[in-house]
């Protein structure tokens, strides 16, 4: 296997920082509801100011997170949540929180940017790169991007039971703002 400097990066951070590791529960003793009896699940973008266990500190508790481009409920968010809410049996509720920022890199560009970039890439994949959904959209829209990708999920049957909120994390100031 290759080494670059990225691996060797990736491995000394590694190396200063498992000594602090303390073993965790078992995912069998998570399902049974030890040290989580509110799962939470966070849905969020995949900038790294936008690290939840920054903007929310440890009172919020352990907590799954999904991260991608633009912090959107996609279809790959859903099938995260689905698995995360049948790994805790011992749960009757499971909260997904959206959380989408200012400054998102996805609203600086259309979906048709992206494609017409990947397409100028990979020439041969154009059929693939035109059906694919990137989510971006305008930065005056986050709040309601918010609002309707918390109602997708709300509106997912499979999602029945599951309590979705939707935030709008400001990365100027650190707030978190509650929006639905």
């Amino acid at each position: 296997m290759a080494h670059n400097s990225t691996t060797e990066r990736l491995l000394s951070s590694n190396a200063k920082w498992r000594p602090s590791w303390t073993t965790p529960v078992t995912m069998g003793q998570m399902r049974q509801g030890a040290a989580i009896n509110k799962p939470l699940m966070i849905i969020t973008c995949m900038d790294p100011r936008c690290e939840p266990t920054k903007f929310l500190g440890s009172e919020a508790g352990p907590f799954a997170t999904v991260s991608n481009a633009g912090g959107r409920a996609t279809a790959d968010a859903v099938r995260s949540i689905l698995v995360f809410r049948s790994l805790f049996v011992a749960s009757e509720r499971v909260t997904v929180a959206v959380v989408q920022h200012t400054d998102c890199g996805v609203t600086y560009f259309d979906d048709q940017h992206v494609k017409d970039e990947v397409k100028e890439r990979t020439p041969a994949e154009a059929a693939r790169a035109d059906a694919i959904e990137f989510g971006t959209f305008a930065a005056e829209d986050l709040e309601d991007t918010i609002r309707k990708d918390v109602q997708s999920l709300k509106d997912e049957k499979m999602l029945e039971g599951v309590d979705v909120l939707g935030f709008n994390f400001i990365t100027e100031t650190g707030e978190l703002k509650l929006v639905c």
